[in-house]
């Protein structure tokens, strides 16, 4: 998709878009991948916009709805999440079906949509399988994959696949060397991350 010269783009997401940014300052961009798109894109005169949040699951986004994409009212919406939507029902016990997942997620989109009417690029949680734990989670997973893409088609400009690819760059690199854990990214994961991201989008002139 072509972004326009000057806009201002959005990231949304948990942790792994927050990527240790400082809460305090509006202006930090964090240390992980949407750090690294700015990096590329930031001679094109293009502000980036981190809200990724710890612990965020699709129920955040919709509370914070607010103070983050109408205070910041973006040109461009980039969302990453689901991933805790999975990770928290093993971790902490709390539940996301399948039915709330997709009734958070539309609702964020519809209401972008409707309040906003700008692009929407909406990228792929993964799991790259580390450990037999991680394995048991890829289920509900690809269950909440199907209905990310299901809403991708009918809202998204762009939709950023990470589990597959992960899984194939895996072939060719350890498992660990994109995240130690099956689900933060490292360095080098988060450099991969922008890749699949930066390859999908063209800056107009």
């Amino acid at each position: 998709m072509e972004i326009k010269k000057k806009s201002t783009i959005l990231f949304l997401g948990d942790c792994i878009t927050g990527a240790d940014r400082n809460l305090n300052d509006p202006e930090d961009l964090g240390h992980g991948y949407v750090a690294r798109i700015n990096d590329a894109i930031k001679s094109y005169r293009i502000k980036v916009v981190n809200r990724g949040v710890d612990g965020n699951r699709t129920i955040h986004l919709l509370e914070q709805y607010d103070d983050t994409i109408l205070k910041v009212k973006p040109d461009v919406v980039s969302i990453y999440i689901g991933m805790n939507d999975v990770w928290h029902h093993y971790s902490k016990n709390i539940e996301t079906t399948n039915e709330e997942f997709e009734h958070n997620l539309s609702t964020l989109l519809e209401k972008i949509k409707n309040d906003l009417d700008v692009p929407i690029i909406i990228i792929e949680p993964f799991i790259i399988d580390i450990t037999p734990e991680l394995t048991k989670m890829r289920g509900e997973l690809w269950q909440k994959i199907d209905i990310i893409r299901r809403l991708a088609r009918k809202y998204a400009s762009e939709y950023i696949t990470l589990d597959g690819s992960f899984a194939s760059a895996c072939i060719k690199h350890e498992p660990t060397f994109y995240s130690t854990d099956g689900v933060h990214p490292t360095d080098e994961g988060h450099k991969f991350i922008a890749r699949r991201w930066l390859r999908n989008i063209i800056i107009e002139d």
